[in-house]
């Protein structure tokens, strides 16, 4: 049997979950986007509880991971095969590891593994911190320049954690038959380009966006970013767009990242809440200007979503907590 590919695009979602299983499924083999450690195996092969498991690592979106992880349970007792690969996050738990047992940064610089992924993830830390230093003053001008420089960063080691696991799936699928899905976040799009470029010209990479399923089913025509993932993605296939264009994009990021409802939403009667509120937010933060941003931050900047968006006004009735 012949190697077929399939990456799908996805999110951080309870929502995109049914989806994605039900595509998982119809594979033999399924490369997620963790990396292999010895409590991942633990809790695969039904030995370590998933709620334990969940406490060993920081997720930013515990509800979710717990929810993936009983997926990837079922669909390893439905025969599936489930290999973890993220060598950027293998990689840095190993320095992090390398600096509780004492080690220096500079002992890292002829290692030619760690070395790229330690200077991926200072300068990326540098920037937020610049970033954090600004919105505490409260400059908005800095921040927005702040919020920029961190995106080139960003931009950056997003590149690198693709080229990375592109090298690493590439070894994998060597001699491999069958079906294999290769899980990916929504902005790892380079991924795919980086797989092409390492496979065999005759290798066929069917890419799935399933964010695109997601957002048309919650009544938009196509998934839609929001202005900072937009900026990101630019920059992550080096196309950066105008100066001006990238502050009136991070300033409207900063009015999202205001108005955007922070806490994991559970389906219910609408599948689709998060999505629904997702896009409310970008549509209402693609129709300001600069300056609309620059005045409307002052007044939210610190309060919770939902007063925000009460001072904010604009929204529609519906769509948003």
């Amino acid at each position: 049997m012949a190697m077929t590919l399939t990456i799908g695009f996805s999110s951080h979602r309870p929502e995109t979950l049914p989806l994605e299983e039900r595509i998982m499924a119809e594979h033999d083999h399924i490369v997620i986007e963790e990396p292999p450690t010895p409590e991942f195996r633990r809790m695969l092969a039904g030995t370590l509880p998933v709620d334990d498991y969940i406490l060993t690592a920081d997720y930013e979106f515990p509800a979710f991971a717990a929810a993936a992880c009983r997926m990837l349970q079922r669909l390893k007792n439905d025969g599936k095969r489930i290999t973890p690969c993220e060598p950027f996050m293998t990689r840095l738990i190993r320095i992090h590891e390398l600096f509780g047992d004492g080690r220096r940064p500079s002992e890292l610089t002829q290692d030619e593994q760690l070395w790229p992924v330690y200077r991926a993830e200072r300068e990326a830390t540098r920037r937020l911190l610049t970033f954090y230093n600004a919105a505490a003053a409260g400059n908005f001008d800095h921040m927005v320049e702040a919020a920029c420089a961190f995106a080139v960063a960003d931009s950056a080691r997003f590149a690198l954690r693709d080229r990375l696991r592109a090298r690493s799936i590439t070894r994998f699928l060597a001699g491999r038959a069958g079906k294999v899905y290769v899980e990916a976040g929504y902005l790892h799009l380079r991924l795919l380009r980086e797989l092409r470029r390492q496979l065999s010209p005759t290798s066929s990479i069917r890419p799935l966006y399933l964010l695109g399923d997601i957002y048309r089913a919650a009544g938009h025509h196509s998934h839609l970013y929001n202005p900072g993932d937009l900026l990101t993605l630019m920059l992550i296939f080096d196309r950066p767009p105008t100066v001006t264009r990238q502050h009136l994009l991070a300033a409207r990021s900063l009015v999202y990242n205001q108005l955007s409802v922070k806490e994991e939403m559970a389906p219910d009667d609408d599948c689709y809440p998060d999505a629904r509120d997702d896009l409310s937010v970008i549509q209402y933060v693609n129709r300001l200007s600069f300056d609309d941003c620059r005045n409307l931050y002052g007044r939210i900047a610190g309060m919770a979503s939902d007063a925000a968006r009460q001072e904010a006004g604009g929204f529609p009735a519906t769509g948003f907590a």
